[in-house]
């Protein structure tokens, strides 16, 4: 979305401001549309004196590049031009400009100590994790647990350390000549009902005719299935997502997989994150069961390329040396926010993201940092004690541990993370603010400051106080007058900063 705001030149206090052409990009995802363009409406300086300005309201950049908006009417007869906004949109321009600069690092997540994930006796365990894992309730305090490999299976018990009932191997390889024929990695799997259930697996083709492959290097796809019986039997639908690549004659690992998929409820969609060449991308379908068909991927911001063999963009985030793969996303409910994580190709350990819609992500900071050769971190998946698509509070990281990269085998670790932030700003249009609120999920000696747009203090919630884990919600409106306030918390784990805005 780009909003202009157009020049204005007006008298203040014996003062004459004039400022340029003020742009701000903003980019809204909308469901079903690929790209919404709205511009501002310019009225005559009758029409405005007209209007009652509580449904207006007028913005302008000073010499010092500070976005200001005026504040009664009597200060439009020095305008020679103007922009001019209704309430609904200026209440989405607010949110939007403050989505973006949120995009800060403004979440902090850490690890504590590891446990081991037992075997259940599943026969692939000991290559196991070999990607996402889908962790989710059967209802009666009885969770599935996912275990995706060349062939994968799935187990259930009361939580992921007693995963006592074992299915047995639900999905497996395709015949000769299948792009499965290596291996059917069943990721990403969202239960409808107790019957219907719907699944994404990592498909991998190990045939490369005229060549032996013993190392099983793949070319790899990403496919959609789906189960009648709640997950005992599985039907293959077929692919979803392919690389705009062609499959070199020899092999040569390549492909796109390396993937999962979440459900965007809010914007009724399904949203696949795999390996691009140079980084993570995202794929989008709006069929109610993902069928292969229906998916797009996000090409230079619009999902306008086909799975099947379209182009896609790597996300920001994901490029250069922080390349990597096997993201997994949750939604974490205190924060209103959406965490990734992934490993990096260059063995510098796991990284974590964030985003508020899913599709503009935050810089990737480190979460664990990779021991080194031999050993290595990949593989990461976030849950909650109850699902891998939600949490309510509580979050884990599970990974695979390498003693020796040499060997296939690995080790299944579990870990709390802690994760300490300030919620995304939601405006309040009757105190005419946008609030947030101090989440923490250990307990935490912090502070927690608000400022001016001129660094001074204005009050301060929180000094080198020591707090319980919970949600602290923050009156913002006692101690601010209109204009831009930053909300800075500091504690050991690092420094937060959020943009509120008092209008």
């Amino acid at each position: 979305m780009l909003f202009v705001f157009h020049t204005l030149d007006w008298q203040k206090r014996g003062r004459r401001i004039a400022s340029d052409v003020f742009v701000c990009r903003l980019i809204l995802s909308v469901s079903r549309l690929r790209s919404i363009h709205l511009k501002g409406i310019e009225r005559s300086r009758e029409a405005i004196l007209q209007s009652p300005l509580d449904f207006f309201v007028l913005f302008y950049q000073d010499k010092k590049n500070k976005v200001r908006y005026l504040s009664d009417n009597s200060e439009l007869n020095n305008h020679k031009n103007y922009f001019l906004m209704n309430r609904i949109v200026q209440k989405l321009i607010l949110l939007l400009t403050l989505f973006i600069s949120s995009l800060a690092k403004a979440q902090l997540l850490t690890v504590s100590a590891p446990q081991q994930v037992p075997n259940p006796g599943v026969p692939i365990y000991p290559g196991f994790p070999d990607g996402h894992i889908t962790y989710k309730s059967l209802g009666n305090n009885q969770y599935f647990h996912v275990w995706a490999g060349y062939d994968s299976y799935i187990t259930s018990g009361t939580d992921i350390l007693h995963q006592d009932s074992i299915w047995g191997c639900v999905l497996t390889k395709g015949p000769q000549g299948s792009y499965d024929n290596g291996g059917a990695w069943l990721y990403s799997v969202f239960n409808l009902d107790s019957n219907h259930w719907i699944g994404f697996y990592h498909a991998e083709d190990h045939e490369f005719p005229g060549y032996e492959n013993l190392q099983k290097i793949a070319w790899k796809s990403a496919a959609q299935c789906e189960s009648f019986d709640g997950g005992k039997t599985w039907v293959k639908n077929g692919q979803i997502l392919t690389s705009w690549l062609e499959k070199p004659n020899a092999p040569e690992w390549g492909g796109t997989g390396d993937f999962s998929v979440v459900r965007d409820s809010l914007n009724n969609r399904w949203l696949a994150y795999y390996v691009c060449p140079d980084g993570i991308g995202v794929a989008q379908s709006l069929d109610a069961y993902g069928k292969p068909g229906s998916w797009f991927k996000l090409y230079k911001d619009i999902f306008c390329e086909p799975g099947i063999g379209g182009e896609g963009s790597s996300l920001p985030f994901s490029k250069g040396k922080k390349a990597g793969g096997n993201p997994s996303i949750m939604y974490f409910k205190p924060l209103k926010t959406w965490f990734l994580v992934y490993h990096d190709w260059n063995d510098g350990g796991i990284y974590y993201s964030y985003s508020f819609d899913l599709i503009h992500w935050a810089d990737a900071y480190l979460l664990i940092e990779n021991p080194g050769k031999p050993q290595r971190t990949w593989y990461p998946t976030l849950m909650s004690s109850s699902s891998d698509s939600y949490s309510n509070g509580d979050l884990f990281l599970a990974f695979a541990q390498w003693d020796d990269i040499s060997f296939p085998y690995r080790n299944y670790f579990i870990a709390p993370v802690n994760v300490q932030g300030l919620s995304l700003p939601i405006i309040d249009l009757d105190a005419s603010i946008t609030s947030s609120a101090l989440v923490l999920t250990e307990t935490s000696c912090i502070s927690l400051i608000l400022y001016d747009s001129e660094g001074k203090n204005t009050h301060t919630f929180y000094q080198d106080q020591t707090l319980p884990s919970g949600n602290y919600e923050l009156e913002l409106h006692k101690y601010t007058s209109k204009g831009f306030y930053y909300l800075h918390l500091i504690s050991n784990q690092g420094t937060q900063t959020r943009t509120i805005l008092a209008y």
